[in-house]
């Protein structure tokens, strides 16, 4: 670090994932950089994803960003929409069904073929062009702090590589685990492969940032690395969001019941042999008239999961799957249900699961039901603020479901959250002590570096 103590600290970010990319994985490093450059760092960020012209910029500065593209390409692959019996698009052939079942299914072994062979992940043809793209146009610049968030972790690999070069400490930020995650499926050959590959990467590093604390405890417990915990935490968002029609049931046919609606929300990915539906829908089944005073509302990829959920129930009627939708739609949705559906893994291996759904649910201010572990890291925080309950049981669920119900019919709505739930979750509370850790980072190894100035 300069001498001077009014230069700003430097810090570069490297980010596969980075707007103007909307996929999840984009929105803790993007907050990161916008909001150190708020603070007054000096942010430079290296992502894979380009800006095509006309789009829309991000909160950082067009210059201030090298955008290295991978080399060579290699196939992407997407999965099926996921809509359900009331999609409204047309039905294809027989024999073009039968053709997409061929294709999904090579696919889907190319892409397991994919996981398992290529190391450190299927990105790895991101690090050499992130490296040269970075070290050909960074002008002189050089930071004093070098953050690499993963998945994927192909990114690790560039910032090891670029702090090794230009003399700089590393942070590698964790919002899933690497060789440890479980929803990541290979074989014990790879398994270990992964994990020496990041203890080796690890040698170098000088702390660690993990969302949850088992993440945290299980860097420190297998590699002896320095490691905090960061929540994701509550983005603000852009855009003020109403309670809308989404056009799953009509205004209409809610009014013409002759008692009020129960309505829940799912927004979101559904991990095959991970995530299941069932229990809550067999809960629906189990209220015999009830149910149609019940609705469900999916939104998001869900493999046909919930479709053979709902079909194995009998409560096709309680549910609707809308399948993939914007995020703005699905703030919406959440907006208009009475309570939200969380589902994660119910397994003990899934105990440090922090999902970031989990804090877009906690802003729309709703009841949460949470089908998954019920020792996990987000069940804690459910039941510490008060703001929803953790049941995978389908008798339990439907007694849940009955007192809604009966506070629906009795008031006209479920009581919101307590906004005390939100306290401290916000995502600048969150990076305001990530910024300490680095700032933390930066100072410790500012001897080092000015006396490699002086040496060199």
């Amino acid at each position: 670090m300069q001498s001077d103590p009014e230069t700003p600290p430097r810090m570069l970010l490297v980010s596969y994932h980075f707007p103007p990319s909307d996929t999840v994985g984009t929105r803790r490093p993007a907050a990161l950089a916008a909001f150190a450059l708020q603070q007054g760092w000096d942010v430079r960020v290296l992502t894979a994803f380009p800006v095509e012209e006309g789009e829309a910029s991000t909160r950082i500065p067009e210059e201030r960003v090298v955008r290295a593209l991978p080399a060579p390409p290699l196939p992407r692959f997407k999965g099926t929409s996921g809509a359900g019996p009331d999609s409204t698009a047309a039905r294809p052939a027989m024999g073009t069904l039968r053709l997409a079942g061929v294709r999904r299914t090579a696919f889907r072994w190319i892409r397991r073929a994919g996981t398992e062979l290529l190391v450190p992940d299927t990105q790895v043809n991101w690090v050499r062009p992130a490296i040269r793209g970075f070290l050909r146009r960074h002008d002189g610049w050089r930071p004093d702090v070098i953050v690499a968030s993963g998945p994927p972790f192909s990114g690790f690999v560039v910032a090891a590589a670029l702090a090794r070069r230009l003399g700089a400490p590393w942070v590698a930020d964790y919002r899933d685990p690497w060789s440890a995650d479980e929803y990541w499926v290979r074989s014990a050959l790879r398994r270990a492969v992964d994990r020496r590959i990041e203890k080796r990467v690890l040698r170098s590093v000088a702390v660690c940032v993990a969302v949850s604390e088992p993440i945290a405890e299980g860097l420190r417990g297998t590699f002896g690395v320095d490691a905090h915990v960061i929540m994701n935490g509550i983005d603000r968002r852009p855009v003020h969001v109403t309670a809308a029609s989404v056009g799953a049931r009509s205004d209409s046919d809610i009014a013409d019941r002759a008692a009020p609606t129960l309505t829940l929300a799912y927004t979101g990915y559904i991990y095959p042999r991970k995530y299941d539906p069932g229990p809550l829908l067999d809960a629906i089944a189990l209220l015999g008239p009830d149910a149609a005073r019940v609705h469900v509302v999916f939104a998001g990829e869900d493999h046909g999961l919930v479709r053979a959920a709902v079909e194995r129930a009998g409560v096709a009627e309680s549910v609707t799957i809308l399948g993939p939708v914007s995020v703005e739609k699905s703030w919406r949705i959440q907006a208009d249900a009475d309570a939200l559906v969380l589902l994660l893994w119910n397994d003990p291996r899934d105990v440090g699961t922090m999902t970031g759904k989990i804090y877009d649910y906690l802003l729309a201010r709703r009841p949460i039901l949470l089908l998954g572990y019920e020792g996990g890291v987000a069940a804690k925080l459910l039941h510490e603020r008060g703001a929803g309950l953790v049941c995978n049981d389908p008798q339990a669920i439907a007694a849940h479901l009955r007192e809604w119900l009966a506070v629906k019919e009795r008031t006209g709505r479920i009581p919101a959250t307590p906004s005390s739930a939100l306290d401290g979750l916000f995502r600048e509370d969150q990076l305001a002590r990530f910024l300490e850790i680095l700032r933390g980072v930066v100072v410790r190894h500012a001897p080092a570096r000015r006396s490699d100035k002086d040496g060199g």
